[in-house]
């Protein structure tokens, strides 16, 4: 049986009519908040979106170098690999998203000025606490993958909300670089390969909103596992061997105008074969992780304007062993407008603070607003638990 919102640890209740004016009155004034707030677009992210249908047309290979494959965590005793933590999951599918602290100003040290941070937020919230979007198998996890110059303020308050917090280390290649530093960690995201604990992991950019439950998404066609190819033509000397099979499911990138659901014959995408980064599932898998670092190491193996999302559109490329699966066209849309929330797509890969479609605006940063509403008044909850000698963790109940 669920847990009552308003049930101490101890048994004890709390007058449910006073909390629940309590909440009401807290998350009215967050709300009401909103109209005096104007966050500004980021100009960094529009140079990206118009890099992103650039390349989703012109996308081309490189040539060919050497390459190295750093280590891997590995037991001191066993010398064995070491999965990433996690040990209370037991799970066999987790949602993920990646932080790292050059996604905002360095000199800036609030995290409600940190748009990327409150994203994340948003996402924990909407994946594990709000009625409508979280999700409804309560065992899967929402892990989010965080760089070492993300301060623990910010990751107590990941945890706080319900995330797993997981820290890893850079990757980076000398050749790869870039005059923006949101983008500068992007290939960190690698790392997500060595959730090995999990049979399935769902991606999500930290700017994505969602309109639904996701637990579906496991169950698409496109996420089964394949068998890796053969075609010689298509393997390369100087890259690490291909693994023997791999699942990797994603959408491709769209126009910034379309129709909903999109599709290639209402010319809808600029390149149907040009996967977007943004929202993908795929099998952990550490043979995967040593064929793109890898490539990672081979300079100009891959278009480094948009570090990880070429380095997948190489590796998955529809012509090589490991072609990359299509999603179902509902599951997530870049440059989303309200025909596509209208119509019913289950997330939304748009900035809450910087829409491109401004008429999304209103329900993008409602979801702040909710999120803030709400913790504000879960925290209140458990510091109550907390001063009657016990504590409880909740999700919302039904």
């Amino acid at each position: 049986m669920a847990m009552s919102f308003y049930q101490t640890s101890a048994g004890s209740p709390v007058s449910m009519h006073r909390s629940r004016f309590l909440y009401i009155l807290i998350a009215t004034i967050v709300v009401f908040s909103v109209f005096f707030y104007s966050p500004l677009p980021d100009s960094v992210d529009h140079h990206r979106d118009a890099l992103v249908q650039q390349l989703a047309n012109t996308a081309k290979l490189g040539d060919f170098g050497n390459h190295t494959t750093p280590d891997k965590p590995v037991d001191s005793k066993s010398g064995h690999y070491v999965p990433t933590g996690l040990d209370d999951v037991k799970s066999q599918y987790a949602f993920a998203t990646f932080l790292s602290g050059s996604s905002t100003d360095p000199n800036d040290h609030d995290p409600s000025h940190d748009p990327y941070f409150q994203a994340t937020r948003i996402l924990s919230y909407q994946l594990l606490h709000a009625p409508e979007t979280r999700s409804k198998n309560a065992s899967i996890p929402f892990i989010v993958l965080v760089t070492k110059d993300v301060p623990e303020e910010k990751r107590s308050r990941l945890r706080k909300d319900g995330a797993h917090v997981v820290p890893v280390t850079y990757l980076t290649a000398d050749w790869i670089t870039t005059d923006y530093p949101a983008w500068r960690d992007v290939l960190t995201k690698l790392r997500l390969w060595e959730l090995t604990q999990f049979e399935r992991v769902c991606f999500l950019d930290g700017d994505t909103i969602l309109t639904g439950p996701l637990d579906d998404v496991f169950d698409d066609p496109a996420v089964h596992l394949h068998h890796t190819g053969t075609d010689n033509k298509a393997i390369k000397s100087d890259e690490a061997p291909l693994p023997r099979n791999y699942s990797f499911a994603g959408v491709p990138e769209s126009k910034p105008i379309h129709k909903y659901p999109p599709t290639d014959e209402n010319h809808d995408y600029p390149n149907i074969n040009y996967l977007n980064s943004g929202f993908f599932v795929y099998k952990p898998s550490l043979d995967v992780e040593n064929y793109y670092i890898s490539l990672m190491n081979i300079p100009d193996r891959f278009n480094p304007e948009l570090p990880e999302q070429n380095l997948f559109n190489y590796a998955h490329r529809r012509e090589g062993n490991m072609p990359w699966t299509q999603l179902a066209n509902t599951w997530n849309i870049h440059y989303p407008s309200i025909e596509d929330l209208n119509g019913g797509v289950r997330t939304l890969h748009e900035k809450w603070w910087a829409p491109v479609n401004e008429g999304l605006r209103p329900y993008l940063e409602s979801w702040r607003w909710r999120m803030e509403g709400f913790h504000e008044a879960r925290d209140s909850v458990l510091e109550q638990q907390k001063a009657k000698g016990g504590f409880r963790d909740f999700r919302w109940s039904d």
